[in-house]
C-alpha cells in the first residue's frame, strides 16, 4: 500500500496540473509543425532552423516554461551517387530528416529530450502524402529544491534529485497541396515507464499515456484584396483517456511578410500573435490571455519563437514538379 501510495503521488507531481502538458503545448504551432509531426521534416523542400521560448502565466512562481530548438530538411536530388563502385541515380528527393531539444520545466518538474526524426514523402499527383518516424529519450527529475512533504517518508525523499531516462516514439501521417496541410501524429508511441529508483520498481505503473494531434491548416487569397491571404487552421490534442483540448486560429498574411491573428483555446484562453518575415528570418509573438484564477494573478503567458527557412525560394514547392 506504501508503494501503491508512492506511486499515487508521483503520477500528480508528473501529469496533475494539466492533461495536455504531458507533451508542450504551442500557440504559434503552425510556425513550426515539425515540433508536433515529424511527417512535416522537409515536406517544404527547404531547411528550416527554429527556436522558441514559452512562458505559462508570468508572474508567478514556478509555471510552466518551454524552450525548443529545431532543425529539418529535405534530401534533394543530386545527379549521381556511386554505390558499390556503380554509378546510379541518386535519391529523387523524397527523405526529410530533422532533429529537436525540448526543455520543459513545471514546478519541480523537468524534463528534457533530444529527438530524432525520419520522413519520407510520396507523390499522388499534385498531392504529396507524408510519413514520419520519431525516435527520442527524455531525462526526467523532480528538483529537491522546490518540494518538500509535510510527513517524512523516506521512500519519497530518495526520489527527489534522482533522473529517470525514458525512451519513446512517435509517428505522422500528413497530406499536403501548395495551400492545404493536414496531419495527423501519435506521441509516446511506447507509453514508456517511468522509474525513479528501484525502491518502488515492482509495483509503480507510472507510464505515458499515449496522446494524439490533429492538426490542419487552409491558405486563400481574399478576394477583396489579393494582398491579403486568411489561414484558418486548427489543432486537437488528446489521449487514451478522453482527455482533449484544442485551438482553432484565424490568421491573416499581408503580402507574405506580415501576420496578425487569433486563437481561442478550449481550457478558456483567448491567443493574440503577430509576426514578421526578413529576407529568410520570421519572428513570432504570441499572448495568452485565460479567463480563470491563474490569469487574473498573472500578466498572461508569452511566447517568441524565431525562424530560419534556407534554401533557393524555388524550393519551397519544387515536390510538384516530382523532383
Amino acid at each position: 500500500m506504501r508503494k501503491l501510495y508512492c506511486t499515487a503521488i508521483l503520477s500528480l507531481l508528473l501529469f496533475g496540473y494539466s492533461y495536455g502538458q504531458q507533451a508542450p503545448v504551442y500557440s504559434q504551432y503552425i510556425l513550426n509543425e515539425f515540433l508536433i509531426n515529424p511527417a512535416v521534416a522537409g515536406i517544404d523542400g527547404m531547411t528550416s532552423i527554429t527556436i522558441s521560448g514559452r512562458k505559462q502565466w508570468l508572474g508567478l512562481s514556478y509555471t510552466p516554461e518551454t524552450y525548443s530548438a529545431s532543425i529539418s530538411t529535405r534530401i534533394l536530388k543530386s545527379p549521381l551517387s556511386v554505390n558499390e563502385g556503380k554509378i546510379r541515380k541518386s535519391t529523387k528527393g523524397r527523405v526529410g530528416i530533422g532533429a529537436a531539444f525540448v526543455s520543459d520545466k513545471y514546478g519541480a518538474i523537468n524534463r528534457t529530450s533530444v529527438q530524432f526524426t525520419y520522413a519520407y514523402h510520396l507523390f499522388i499527383q499534385n498531392y504529396q502524402l507524408s510519413f514520419g518516424l520519431r525516435i527520442l529519450g527524455t531525462q526526467l527529475n523532480i528538483d529537491p529544491d522546490l518540494i518538500s512533504f509535510r510527513d517524512e517518508d523516506p521512500l519519497l525523499e530518495s526520489m527527489l534529485g534522482e533522473s529517470s531516462f525514458i525512451p519513446d516514439a512517435g509517428f505522422g501521417l500528413n497530406f499536403s497541396t501548395q495551400n492545404l496541410h493536414i496531419g495527423l501524429s501519435v506521441n509516446e508511441l511506447l507509453e514508456s515507464r517511468i522509474n525513479f529508483g528501484d525502491a518502488i520498481l515492482d509495483n509503480a505503473q507510472l507510464r505515458y499515456v499515449r496522446n494524439y494531434t490533429f492538426h490542419g491548416y487552409y491558405r486563400t487569397p481574399l478576394r477583396q484584396n489579393r494582398d491579403w491571404t486568411f489561414e484558418p487552421s486548427w489543432i486537437i490534442r488528446g489521449n487514451e483517456k478522453a482527455h482533449f483540448s484544442g485551438d482553432l486560429t484565424a490568421r491573416f498574411v499581408y503580402k507574405k511578410e506580415y501576420w496578425i491573428g487569433t486563437s481561442i483555446r478550449t481550457s478558456g484562453e483567448l491567443i493574440l500573435f503577430a509576426g514578421l518575415k526578413w529576407n529568410r528570418a520570421l519572428l513570432g509573438y504570441s499572448f495568452d490571455y485565460g479567463f480563470n484564477q491563474l490569469s487574473y494573478n498573472s500578466y498572461g503567458s508569452h511566447e517568441i519563437m524565431i525562424a530560419f527557412k534556407l534554401g533557393d525560394s524555388i524550393r519551397r514547392y519544387r515536390w510538384l514538379e516530382r523532383y
